[in-house]
This record gives structure tokens, C-alpha cells and sequence, in this order.
């Protein structure tokens, strides 16, 4: 048996503190070993706070304070601000640190490209990606931001099908609507309670006709159907339950149309863009048609939708690093083996999105429970969408405690770590906490945790 003091021999690095890296380093940590976590933000919370909007406060307050728990561990070091592949060489972390193992837990932040020849000529300038977006959504009210700006115009577009793809198009909606019943009404409605209520009780609570706010709608286009929206699971892979999760999908959308009024523009797949001196003007697209199931495009059959803002929500997948090979979007597993050893390498592994390739929170790999009808009962609000995140979320620790359990195993067989290399990992981080000015994971905590917009507006 391996002594608690043969496992301090041991250095572990963790790329990525949110939910799967904060998991895997407090397990090791518990296991006795030592543990790196390095992340590229200042904070380690990944979409809980970049990816989820702002209006889930509960929902994210809850998320980072099991984060912080876990991370306060004594055997862990937390390296923030250091991007693995940028600030460190990814090849160098792996010949020349020391650390007897390496896992990756960075997730997946990279926007999944529009499928249209030479449009990203027009990113930030016409073409919003999603991650982009809602990271200034929720932090363009902090007084030290100094991300990109956006403005949301009328009669924008979203492209793409799935809960993120929602919550894109609800942000539009909500800001055009609060800035319109400012302006033209003299009411003032806060983002919370738009999102909480929905626009259409809201503007019926002060006797405001839609049509009045002079908004153009935003639009929601989607190459399938609101039956194929990934909204809901099946429970198995029987014709029921695939019928049954198809209409609730449907039944979601709906009540999303009904609750923020957008329109919802289905079997219309992108194919070209319009321009003119330079400007985005507007989407072409291809008219789908659903035969059997199987998604076929009508020969000839082409509409544009003019617009003037183009927000793309069709996904997000791992960003590549340099030392590591990827099958299309998704990290190269070692073949025969079990889900977490990295190709290539004897001491690298992965867990959560790095593994899947998947980047949205709600389509992530599926270990926890699927949503329920609560969810769409309630639609989406921030009590049911929590019990749906802790579900999944536990789903995903579960996960990530099998395959901890195993990597530990492994790690502990290796040779121990002479203690020169150990003081040499040691040094190694101080030295860029002593860059940043980093004296402990509280006080980092403390002094960058963001200003919170309820906390500005008194919401309650």
C-alpha cells in the first residue's frame, strides 16, 4: 500500500479549474496528492460565469462556491491568469515541470465556425460568435471591463438550435425591450425581472402594446425543426421516448416564442452572406425540408433575411493546443483504453468537455440526470434550472471521481518524484504568483470577483 507520504512525493498539474478541474484537484488533493490547477482566466469558474447569463444568480452563486471550497484545499496550488499552449508551452509543461501527471480540464471555449465560405471577415463587426456575447453581457457593467462591446440592434439574427441559442436570442430581446420602455414609455424595468416574468407579462403589467417599443424582432433560424431542437434527451433509444423528448423540445420553443417574443424561422440552413461596401446586410439561406427524418435541402429554394447583427450559436469545442492530437473538434483518446488517457502520452489525461469536444453547460457530456418536465413547465426559470444544473453537475463529479480513482492509481505507480523537482514546481508557480501579485486563493478571490450587477440595481 501506498503511504499518504509516498502520494506528497507526488505533483500534479490540472489544466482548468471549473467544474471537472475543480473536482479532479480537490479528489487528488484528498488522495494526499499535491496539485497545480492552472487556468487561463482570473478566475476559475469557466462558464459558470462567462458562459451562463448573469440573471441565474442563485444558480451561479451556488456553482462558485462549491468551486472555492474545493480549491481552498491546502494540497493545492491555483495558478490563474496562465493559458497552457500560450503562456506555457504545453510540450515544456510536459518534458521539463516534472509533474508526474498532467489532466486536462480546460472544457471548450472555442465558437464553432458559421459554415459560410469567408463570413468571418465580418467577426465583431456584423458577426457576433456566442461565447463573445454573453461574456459581455454579463460584464459590461463592471467599471474595469475591457473586453469587446457590442451593440444589439433591431431585427438581429441568431443562428443555431439548442438552449444557447435561447439564451442568445433572450438577451436581444430583453435589452431591446428595457431600452425601448425606458425610452419611449419613461418605465424602467430591470434585466431580471424581464427575464424572470417574461416581456410578454411585463408589457402587459404596464398596458404596453409590442408593437408600440418600434422593436423589429429578433430571429431564431434553425436548419431542422422545434421538434429537433437538443433540448430534451430520450430516456432510451425506443420510438416513444424519442417522440416523447421531440415534443417536449417543441413544447419548450413555444413557450420561449409566447414569453420573449422573437420569431422562430425552422428548416433554414445558412448557405451565403450579402454585403455591400463592406457591410454585412443580411444571410441567405437554403430551405430544408425533413424526409424520414433525414434533413435534405429543396434544390433552388433560397430567402435572405436582412439584418444588420449576426450572432452565431451553433456550438462550442475545445481550443487546440499545440503537442496534442485532435480527431476533427474532439481531444485523441488512446485507442483500447479507457476514457481518460491521452494519445501519445503515458501520463496525460482528460476529463469533462476536454474529452467530449462539447463546450455548451447544457450539452456537455451527459453523465448526471437529463432535464426534466419541471424545466419546461417553468420555463427555464432560476429555481428549475438549478435543480435540473445540480443534477448534471453531480452527474459530472460522479464521473470525474471514477476516472480520478483510476488516474490515482496509476499516478502512484509511477516513480516518486525527487524532492529537487518538487521544490522546482514550487518555485516555478510562486514565481508567476509573485508576477500577479497572488498571495492566497481567498484573497485572489476577494480582490477580482467581479461586481455583481444585482448588487449595482439593488435586485433582490
Amino acid at each position: 500500500m501506498i503511504s499518504n507520504e509516498a502520494y506528497r512525493k507526488h505533483y500534479v498539474a490540472v489544466i482548468g479549474g471549473s467544474i471537472s478541474g475543480s473536482e479532479a484537484a480537490n479528489l487528488l488533493a484528498e488522495h494526499g496528492f499535491r496539485v497545480v490547477v492552472f487556468d487561463m482566466n482570473k478566475l476559475p469558474y469557466g462558464k459558470i460565469e462567462d458562459g451562463l447569463p448573469s440573471w441565474h444568480i442563485n444558480l451561479r452563486n451556488r456553482q462558485i462556491k462549491e468551486i472555492d471550497k474545493k480549491l481552498e484545499h491546502q494540497n493545492i496550488r491555483f495558478v490563474p491568469h496562465t493559458k497552457i499552449g500560450e503562456d506555457i508551452d504545453f510540450l515544456d509543461l510536459v518534458k521539463h515541470w516534472g509533474f508526474s501527471a498532467i489532466i486536462l480540464a480546460n472544457g471548450a471555449w472555442k465558437d464553432r465556425n458559421l459554415p459560410i465560405a469567408n463570413i468571418d471577415k465580418f467577426i465583431d463587426n456584423g458577426l457576433i460568435y456566442q461565447n463573445s456575447f454573453i461574456n459581455w453581457f454579463n460584464h459590461k457593467h463592471e467599471k474595469v471591463y475591457n473586453g469587446l462591446h457590442y451593440e444589439i440592434k433591431d431585427n438581429a439574427l441568431v443562428i443555431g438550435g439548442g438552449l444557447a441559442s435561447l439564451d442568445v436570442i433572450k438577451v436581444i430581446m430583453i435589452e431591446l425591450v428595457k431600452k425601448q420602455l425606458l425610452e419611449l414609455k419613461g418605465i424602467e424595468v430591470d434585466m431580471f425581472t424581464l427575464e424572470k416574468e417574461g416581456i410578454d407579462k411585463v408589457l402587459a403589467k404596464y398596458n404596453v402594446n409590442f408593437d408600440d417599443l418600434n422593436i423589429g424582432k429578433a430571429k431564431l433560424a434553425y436548419r431542422r425543426t422545434a421538434k429537433e431542437m437538443p433540448l430534451k434527451t430520450p430516456k432510451d433509444d425506443t420510438k416513444e421516448s424519442i417522440e416523447a423528448a421531440k415534443n417536449i423540445s417543441e413544447k419548450l420553443l413555444n413557450k420561449y416564442v409566447e414569453k420573449y417574443m422573437f420569431d422562430f424561422l425552422p428548416l433554414s440552413a445558412p448557405v451565403n452572406f450579402t454585403e455591400e461596401n463592406g457591410k454585412l446586410t443580411g444571410i441567405v439561406f437554403q430551405k430544408m425540408k425533413l424526409d424520414n427524418g433525414k434533413l435534405q435541402a429543396i434544390d433552388n429554394e433560397f430567402f435572405e433575411i436582412k439584418t444588420d447583427i449576426v450572432i452565431s450559436s451553433i456550438g462550442s469545442i475545445p481550443e487546440k493546443i499545440e503537442g496534442l492530437q485532435y480527431d476533427y473538434s474532439s481531444l485523441k483518446m488512446r485507442e483500447g483504453a479507457n476514457d481518460y488517457h491521452v494519445f501519445g502520452y503515458e501520463n496525460v489525461f482528460a476529463v469533462g468537455n476536454a474529452v467530449t469536444g462539447r463546450g455548451n453547460i447544457l450539452e456537455s457530456k451527459q453523465h448526471g440526470k437529463q432535464m426534466t418536465e419541471l424545466i419546461i413547465d417553468k420555463h427555464l426559470t432560476e429555481d428549475a434550472f438549478e435543480k435540473w444544473l445540480i443534477e448534471h453537475n453531480d452527474g459530472i463529479k460522479n464521473s470525474v471521481k471514477e476516472q480520478i480513482d483510476s488516474i490515482a492509481k496509476e499516478i502512484s505507480e509511477l516513480e516518486i518524484q525527487p524532492e529537487s523537482i518538487i521544490q522546482g514546481i514550487i518555485d516555478r508557480t510562486s514565481e508567476i504568483h509573485k508576477q500577479i501579485n497572488y498571495i492566497s486563493y481567498n484573497d485572489w478571490v476577494k480582490r477580482n470577483l467581479p461586481e455583481r450587477l444585482e448588487d449595482i440595481i439593488g435586485y433582490k
